[in-house]
């Protein structure tokens, strides 16, 4: 099992770009990648959900202090055709 390590920045206002960066088979990467998205902006979307769905806060603002973070959730089978880095270390990131 693989797993996809997207990197997540800001497109636009108030888009969010999911790329495609890498891919991982190591449990211990994707739990570090995933707690780093949890504890950033994962919290920050938690946190101002509602305030996100009325336009009182943009998701710019997160982005005024960070460039962008990883995510690591989809899992598949194959990566031969998709072309991306096999990370085999989180400092690889």
């Amino acid at each position: 099992m693989y797993f996809v390590i997207s990197k997540i920045e800001l497109e636009g206002t108030d888009n969010l770009k999911y790329s495609d960066y890498g891919t991982t088979t190591d449990q211990d990467i994707v739990n570090q990648i995933n707690e780093d998205y949890d504890a950033t902006l994962g919290e920050f979307l938690g946190a101002n959900r509602t305030k996100l769905e009325l336009g009182q806060v943009s998701v710019s603002t997160f982005f005024e202090t960070t460039s962008f973070v990883y995510e690591a959730r989809t899992e598949v089978d194959n990566v031969d055709e998709m072309g991306l880095l096999s990370i085999t270390n989180i400092n690889e990131l």
